[in-house]
């Protein structure tokens, strides 16, 4: 059986066909289809009937919306830029700005702002925590509140989220505050809802808190360093993506080029590094996972390459590389659903 692997690139900031639409046929990437144009697509999200795509410019902001099935699609006009990741909540979508530090929520339906919040202040790391750099945001399992990481300011920030999309500060914890330099970027809940993990960039480790549902709070249960020694010059992880029933969680790290797997201990508080694999290209920037979790596919940004690796189920073990495509600029990677 065929899966769609969909992919997007950066485009050297002109108009261009930045999304692929791949099939996958256990052996060979094949690719069936393109979406544009757009400028920089840094980030995708694939849904039954739309793929949606931001772009990262340095001095705008749109977010792009498509038929599955390809070709052109409308581009919405947002406040912000440089926008580098997208979350639905609801029937909104929040679309995070590293560039302009803020965070902007679209009503899927029509493409009207419902929502825009600029941050202010910065970090210890000078050169990267000069401002704020929001880099992305995850609804709580309850779809109640959202959350947002902030790179620049090494801080989690937490939102109520209002019937029309709006935003205001959860009051009980409007934010949780990593060690200094650490440079939050992705993180997900547990699929049992009790439990969120937190990759830091800079810092390259892997933060578990134990969420408390009821009041919607964060306390910290954990670090996992994502190297065996000493934390490699130059290595910035990337992305994180957890199976379906929780077992086994992965990290990427580029730098290192690496997918780093652990496995999920005592009802998700407890992480056992167990294996780290070479992603077959340099900087891999994003990864998903299939949806029989047979698979994991890589989006290499530096070296310009999609990888897909075979996956043991009950391992979590990455095996061999089964299939390649050269993609300039790889950016994102998301399997379709079946």
């Amino acid at each position: 059986m065929k899966n769609i692997l969909y992919a997007s690139g950066y485009t050297e900031n002109r108009p261009g066909t930045g999304i692929k639409r791949m099939e996958f046929d256990g052996e060979t990437l094949k690719e069936t289809g393109g979406y544009g144009p757009a400028v920089n697509p840094s980030y995708i999200l694939a849904e039954k009937e739309f793929l949606y795509a931001v772009e990262e410019t340095g001095d705008s902001a749109a977010i792009s919306r498509y038929p599955l099935t390809g070709g052109e699609g409308n581009r919405y006009i947002i406040p912000g830029a440089g926008l580098c990741h997208l979350v639905r909540c609801g029937e909104t979508l929040y679309a995070s700005g590293y560039i302009g530090g803020c965070l902007t929520g679209m009503r899927a339906e029509d493409g009207e702002t419902v929502c825009f919040l600029k941050y202010e202040g910065g970090g210890v790391n000078t050169e990267r925590q000069e401002a704020p750099h929001i880099h992305s945001a995850v609804p709580s399992p309850n779809g109640r509140h959202l959350f947002a990481a902030d790179l620049g300011t090494d801080r989690l920030y937490q939102y109520d989220v209002q019937e029309n999309g709006a935003l205001n500060a959860h009051a009980a914890q409007p934010w949780v505050q990593t060690s200094p330099g650490q440079g939050p970027r992705h993180f997900l809940f547990h699929p049992n809802g009790k439990w969120l993990y937190l990759v830091t960039e800079l810092g390259s480790l892997l933060l578990v808190y134990r969420y408390d549902s009821a009041a919607s709070i964060l306390t910290p249960a954990g670090e996992y360093p994502l190297f065996e020694k000493d934390c490699a010059a130059g290595a910035l992880a990337a992305d994180i993506h957890i199976t379906s029933e929780g077992g086994f969680l992965y990290v990427s790290v580029r730098g290192t080029d690496r997918i780093v797997c652990f496995r999920v201990l005592e009802d998700g508080g407890r992480l056992l590094a167990v294996g780290s694999y070479p992603c077959r290209g340099k900087g891999p920037r994003s990864f998903d996972l299939s949806p029989d979790e047979n698979y994991l596919a890589v989006a290499n940004q530096w070296s310009g390459n999609v990888s897909v690796f075979a996956r043991d189920a009950g391992s979590g073990a990455l095996g061999e590389c089964v299939a390649q495509a050269a993609f300039p600029s790889a950016s994102c990677v998301k399997w379709g659903e079946r």
